[in-house]
């Protein structure tokens, strides 16, 4: 299963952790890992500064920002969420989203 952590400070994105494999599917195969992965990663290739550190290995993804964050990147972060939100909705079998 994907597990994914969002937290947040004083209503701003804080931190997020990714991990885990869905195992929907065999290995190479694995849909529902690879749009998480597409929507993650994609994401974080989209934030426009560097405040944060920012982790990827296999099976894990931890971005944890380091001060405040620009409105463009809170909305690339909201963005991601909420696609990983409806992900969860039609994969609850595969992907737990902790708030």
């Amino acid at each position: 299963m994907i597990k994914i952590e969002i937290r947040y400070s004083n209503n701003q994105f804080a931190y997020l952790k990714v991990s885990g494999h869905a195992n929907s599917a065999e290995y190479g195969k694995d849909l529902v890992c690879a749009g998480v992965s597409a929507i993650v990663i994609g994401g974080l290739n989209n934030i426009e500064t560097k405040n944060y550190d920012i982790k990827v290995t296999d099976g894990l993804v931890e971005v944890t920002t380091k001060n405040e964050i620009t409105t463009h990147d809170m909305i690339v972060f909201e963005t991601m969420f909420r696609q990983l939100e409806t992900m969860e909705e039609s994969y609850s079998k595969y992907i737990k989203i902790i708030k």
